[in-house]
């Protein structure tokens, strides 16, 4: 028998919303209730596309006894004040990364969380998609033998050469370059691999990481904003005992690959934003060998169907993450993309810009469940 479905409110109508909302289709079990935005304007459209409630304030969207899980989708500065409230009311909360821009906020949102007894998800869901979960089984399955090396890209293109300023969603939001510019590349980018390589591997120990501003001048002529790190770096040295290099940046060509390197094969997803990437897998002829045998492509554990509602960019079921977390409070589990697991993120994360450049990193989570269908 199916459980009922769960009633969600979005707070954040900005451009993303359209990532969240459009493949929604694909998830019966999830209920739009209604929207907020403080920019009225941005709310109705997307109220009136949707056909929902749009509230006139956070307060009103939280005293709403059909909402039980407050879906976070504002700019990241936001992040921990709409999160904290939402638990304050009583409601489970599903936020876009990051969790928070400081540790300590981070820390407070997983204690108030854990005292009231409600659970916190945190994007990316990229770790729940088909190909993230093959090369999980593969891993585990012991593919490449014991893995050692890992090098994880995600360089997204020279973005202040493209025409960003026309780049709206489907009810008319821009994208916010003003905001990922100031943010950097780092903050915007680096939870797509870091949760997925803290979800193969466990915590990280140490960061040893640089970065640079490449280029300054983003803004249109005659725009003034902050530009934060366009290139980021960081040798990632975990529990576990793999090391990983992580490279994020907006001025090199486009590369979203995660390479595996263990001492007995190569394992290699393409691209980390597309549920169904191509895998491919390399293996050595025999111990003590120096070379590997032809790629060949992993079959997946199950075939992603991309569909016209999701991004062409990111071929990806956002509202994945937030079904996982309706079926957690259904079952009583840990949502597979914890609150724990974010924050650890997030102090990695934090670590990548940091001017010290070494970083011991002390925070720790409980390892995630892989999907059923992925065992």
């Amino acid at each position: 028998m199916s459980r009922p479905s769960t009633g969600i409110a979005v707070v954040g109508c900005g451009y993303v919303s359209d990532f969240y909302l459009n493949p929604l289709i694909d998830h019966p079990e999830l209920t739009l209730v209604g929207v907020h935005d403080r920019i009225t304007e941005r709310a109705a459209a997307v109220g009136e596309r949707h056909g929902v409630e749009v509230y006139r304030t956070l307060s009103e969207l939280l005293s709403d006894d059909r909402v039980q899980i407050v879906v976070n989708l504002t700019n990241p500065e936001s992040h921990a004040d709409v999160t904290l409230a939402a638990l304050a009311a009583g409601r489970h909360v599903y936020t876009e990364k990051p969790l928070a821009t400081d540790v300590a906020d981070g820390r407070r949102i997983v204690e108030e969380a854990d005292r009231s007894g409600l659970l916190v998800a945190c994007a990316p869901a990229n770790v729940l998609g088909e190909a993230f979960q093959t090369v999980w089984r593969e891993v585990r399955e012991g593919s490449v033998r014991t893995p050692r090396l890992v090098y994880a890209q995600l360089d997204d293109g020279a973005v202040h050469l493209m025409d960003f300023p026309t780049w709206h969603n489907s009810t008319g939001s821009p994208w916010p370059y003003k905001d990922e510019f100031a943010l950097g590349c780092n903050i915007e980018h680096s939870a797509y691999h870091l949760s997925a390589l803290t979800t193969l591997f466990g915590p990280v120990d140490r960061v040893v990481a640089d970065h640079a501003t490449l280029m300054p001048d983003k803004l249109p002529p005659g725009e003034e904003g902050g530009v934060g790190p366009d290139y980021v770096t960081a040798s990632l040295r975990f529990g576990s005992g793999v090391v990983a290099r992580l490279t994020c940046s907006i001025v090199a060509p486009p590369d979203r690959s995660l390479t595996v390197v263990g001492d007995g094969g190569v394992l290699r997803l393409d691209n980390c934003w597309d549920f169904g990437s191509p895998i491919t897998l390399r293996t050595a002829t025999d111990p003590g060998h120096d070379y590997l045998l032809p790629e060949n492509e992993v079959e997946h554990v199950r075939p992603f169907v991309y569909r016209k509602h999701y991004s062409a960019d990111h071929r990806m079921s956002f509202p994945r993450g937030i079904a996982d977390l309706a079926s957690a409070v259904e079952e009583g589990r840990t949502p597979r993309l914890s609150a724990r697991q974010a924050l650890h993120v997030l102090e990695v994360t934090l670590a990548m810009t940091s001017p010290t450049n070494v970083t011991a990193i002390s925070s720790r989570f409980d390892a995630p469940e892989p999907l059923p269908w992925a065992l």
